[in-house]
């Protein structure tokens, strides 16, 4: 088959003759990323290939089912607002719940009809386009999390792409066959992967030293409210002790303006944090690979950048309240692997320099950036990859 251009690799017939086929969700950045990394992986094993045709919600849905996941969107980041919508939205997305027929059909009208007939494999990031579309096609769903609660349990689904055993075990709880899961290892973006081992080195090196630390600040796709104000504070703290932040605050140069006023106006000068602002997933993740050399510590909410803790050997501190399914499971198992510690409140924010402090004296932080290196795989974004080619 000849390289479709860019005018026609999403037409109807581009889609109808590939063989696989992706669909992005466009909720947040966890699901996303982890599509993003399989795609890049693909198309590294695979450069003469055509390029996969990468779908996406917002284009493919119109009527109902589009202002169905509009109305997602929207619950997404209200839940993020802190408070009452907060806890309203955890209670409606508990790790318990599964989605019901109603949803599913309200999503996923145009989806369906879209997909009924396709004979190839669709790979989905989020796991109501795998319920969704389950039933109609052969659906791969990239399941990148290491919490596994009742929605991520897709029994129609093809395959299941899972990052550890512990995450196959949960499935299979909930009633997924063990031939439909498939365990990876943690997809880790490629290009941090790739700078992995030198920095984890690097790191260790200045854990154990008394030179300021780096810390990277990375705020989740919704922006929660309540996790900007521990941001402040933990920025706040780290300046007057000498060590340095560096803040991931979302895409786009007015942002990274507006905090930037919004630092100064605390009376934190320029050079104790530095704003790096971005122009979309992959442009940030290229800047993250740029400085993870420099980091020494990470603080960031319990989604998907829980598997740089665990697998990068970057010591982290969780961003509380959780939000959403995922967080709380995340943060458990990175806990549980010595990887990840609780930033309970404002009190526990503006001390944070304090405890890093103890914490390196008593060689604990090294031994948390221990823990998570060399303990799981993480190159499941190629395996991943591997497993399709084979199966396409």
């Amino acid at each position: 088959m000849t390289r479709p251009t860019p005018a026609n690799r999403h037409s109807p017939i581009a889609i109808r003759q590939s063989p696989l086929v992706s669909v992005c969700s466009e909720i947040g950045r966890g699901h996303p990323s982890y599509l993003d990394s399989v795609l890049l992986a693909l198309a590294r094993l695979c450069p003469e290939n055509p390029p996969i045709p990468c779908l996406t919600v917002p284009e493919l849905c119109t009527g109902t089912s589009g202002l169905a996941w509009k109305l997602a969107r929207t619950g997404y980041r209200l839940g993020a607002k802190g408070g009452l919508l907060t806890w309203a939205y955890n209670r409606l997305r508990s790790a318990d719940s599964r989605p019901s027929g109603l949803q599913l059909s309200l999503l996923g009208s145009s989806l369906r009809r879209k997909f009924a007939g396709f004979t190839g494999i669709v790979l989905v990031d989020h796991p109501l386009l795998a319920h969704i579309l389950a039933p109609v096609c052969r659906v791969a769903y990239l399941h990148c999390e290491i919490a596994a609660p009742g929605l991520a349990a897709v029994p129609a689904a093809w395959r299941t792409f899972i990052p550890l055993p512990v995450t196959s075990r949960k499935l299979q709880a909930l009633g997924i066959r063990p031939e439909a899961l498939a365990v990876t290892g943690l997809v880790i973006e490629p290009e941090l992967a790739a700078a992995a081992e030198a920095s984890y080195q690097a790191r260790l090196v200045r854990l154990r030293s008394d030179r300021p630390l780096n810390v990277g600040f990375f705020l989740s796709g919704a922006r929660p409210r309540p996790h900007i104000t521990r941001i402040f504070a933990c920025v706040e703290s780290l300046a007057k002790s000498g060590h340095k932040s560096v803040l991931f605050w979302g895409y786009g140069m007015l942002l990274a303006a507006k905090l930037r006023y919004q630092l100064g106006r605390r009376g934190i000068p320029d050079d104790a944090a530095r704003v790096v602002w971005s122009r979309g997933r992959r442009d940030e993740t290229t800047r993250t690979a740029e400085v993870l050399a420099d980091l020494d510590v990470m603080v960031a909410a319990a989604h998907e950048r829980t598997n740089w803790a665990i697998g990068l050997g970057l010591p982290m501190f969780a961003l509380l309240p959780h939000i959403g399914p995922f967080a709380a499971g995340n943060f458990a198992f990175a806990s549980e692997q010595g990887t990840c510690l609780p930033l309970e409140g404002i009190a526990g924010a503006a001390g944070l320099a304090d405890t890093m402090n103890d914490l390196r004296r008593s060689g604990r932080l090294a031994e948390m950036s221990r823990n998570g290196w060399g303990r799981s795989a993480i190159d499941g974004a190629e395996v991943t990859a591997r497993a399709l080619l084979a199966a396409v």
